[in-house]
């Protein structure tokens, strides 16, 4: 009898490109874990007159589905562009700084549109990808799936990770796609990443608070969801609504003067201008001076600002700010990748 072993499972993924939903062949392997696939029914029991006691008889059925994975590892240089790619924007092209003397870093700008939709029907609109999992034993494939969720965080002397919420069409029996091997990547630790706190969209990045920022917890809820009707399928058809999205970040501030000026801003209810440079230790290139980043950027006002706690006897204070449209800057959050990945396979 076969038997699946845990060492042998992996993750793959193929950009759907223009006709969303439609399922295509892997092209690259995804580093991290994915959590077990979850399929979502809407079960409809009808409550009639039966001349019965029990609650529920035998004959309830499925109406609809949708099916959910949760996929989560340390951040990379390569796979980030991805998480980005199918939750904040699709259709990204990537600039080059310097294209005479560092070929290989190619610097890709993630923004959504504010006065457009960024669902996948749109020209921008975030990607979507057929994901293939499984292992020894058996493989699955689900094609349209799209991010609902996007957490990033990083802590002292760790890697700073992700988790990715993930919503599909269906699961269906399959065969992994071959001859696919894992690209070489960069990780990010935490303790190589620099805060920055600004007074303007433009002056972001300026102006470096060494000691300030000890933790940090990005959440950004796409707000992406899926649209069901009369179209002789039990799963959704198009993902083609979106409400308003905004960024949560939790903060542990150290206790100091420099977190006392933040505290000033969140007691006049002003906008404060963040960048979280997270980092990798090697260039992209031997020939290189850049190595791989992810800036996560935005406007923000403090929404929370509680009492002190305490970190190794070090006074701390964990607050909550969220993301607000700045109008000079004409954004509320921006994310930039600086990688050697050209393009999404």
């Amino acid at each position: 009898m076969a038997t699946g072993l845990r060492a042998f499972r992996r993750i793959q993924v193929g950009s759907e490109g223009a006709t969303p939903g439609d399922a295509v062949a892997a092209t690259e392997v995804l580093l991290g874990t994915l959590g077990t696939w979850m399929e979502n029914r809407t079960i409809v029991q009808p409550d009639e007159d039966r001349n019965n006691l029990s609650r529920h008889m035998a004959d309830a059925f499925v109406a609809g589905k949708e099916g959910a994975l949760v996929w989560t590892g340390l951040l990379n240089s390569r796979h980030v562009i991805y998480l980005l790619s199918m939750a904040i924007r699709g259709n990204v092209t990537p600039t080059q700084p310097d294209p005479t003397n560092e070929p290989l870093a190619y610097l890709w700008t993630f923004a959504p549109s504010l006065t457009v939709p960024n669902t996948p029907d749109q020209t921008d609109g975030i990607e979507t990808f057929t994901i293939e999992f499984g292992d020894n034993l058996q493989a699955y494939e689900v094609e349209y799936c799209f991010a609902t969720r996007l957490e990033i965080s990083g802590r002292a002397n760790e890697g700073v990770q992700f988790t990715c919420d993930i919503s599909g069409r269906q699961r269906t029996d399959a065969s992994f796609t071959g001859s696919l091997t894992a690209e070489a990547v960069q990780y990010f630790p935490f303790n190589l990443a620099k805060f920055c706190v600004d007074t303007s969209g433009a002056g972001l990045g300026g102006t470096a608070k060494s000691g300030l920022l000890k933790a940090f917890t990005w959440t950004l809820e796409t707000e992406f969801r899926a649209s069901y009707g009369a179209d002789g399928t039990l799963y959704f058809y198009a993902v083609d609504k979106e409400a308003r999205k905004r960024v949560q970040l939790r903060l542990v501030y150290a206790r100091n003067t420099e977190a006392d000026a933040e505290r000033t801003k969140y007691e006049g209810n002003a906008t404060t201008f963040l960048r979280i440079k997270i980092e990798g230790a090697t260039e992209l290139d031997a020939s290189q001076a850049n190595v791989p980043y992810v800036y996560l950027d935005g406007a923000y006002e403090y929404f929370e600002w509680p009492t002190p706690g305490e970190e190794d006897g070090l006074s701390t204070v964990e607050v909550l700010a969220e993301s607000v449209y700045d109008a000079t800057w004409a954004k509320q959050f921006e994310v930039a990748a600086l990688t050697n990945l050209d393009a999404i396979p």
